[in-house]
């Protein structure tokens, strides 16, 4: 018998890699965001409705987000600074590196994580 609940193997890469591009155009259109909350709702959207993704295993993936870095001044900087999520209140909290998100905005492409 094939359980999905266990034959189910996320691709953390993936999602983390979907979420970056997310927050890239997010940040794009709100260049003055030095910190965000999205409902977790809108992140269960960004990841086509993988309910496991935007609940269980958004931990992991937003680790592998945290690894995405850019060119700055001061060398590769992360562009996600901090992260937390209430499940309780269904909200995920993101804060960015000032000089990774002013390198973004200038044009600066995002650095991939290397995958292991």
């Amino acid at each position: 018998m094939n359980n999905m609940k266990y034959t189910y193997k996320p691709n953390y890469f993936f999602f983390a890699h979907k979420l970056v591009l997310f927050l890239k155009d997010y940040l794009l259109k709100h260049p003055t965001e030095q910190n965000t909350t999205f409902n977790l709702q809108i992140i269960y959207d960004v990841f086509s409705h993988d309910l496991a993704s935007s609940t269980t295993n958004l931990e992991g993936i937003l680790n592998i987000a945290d690894e995405y870095v850019l060119e700055t001044e001061e060398g590769l900087l992360p562009l996600i600074s901090s992260h937390s999520i209430n499940l309780k209140n269904h909200v995920l909290s993101l804060e960015f590196s000032p000089k990774a998100l002013t390198s973004l905005l200038s044009g600066r492409s995002l650095v991939n994580p290397k995958a292991a």
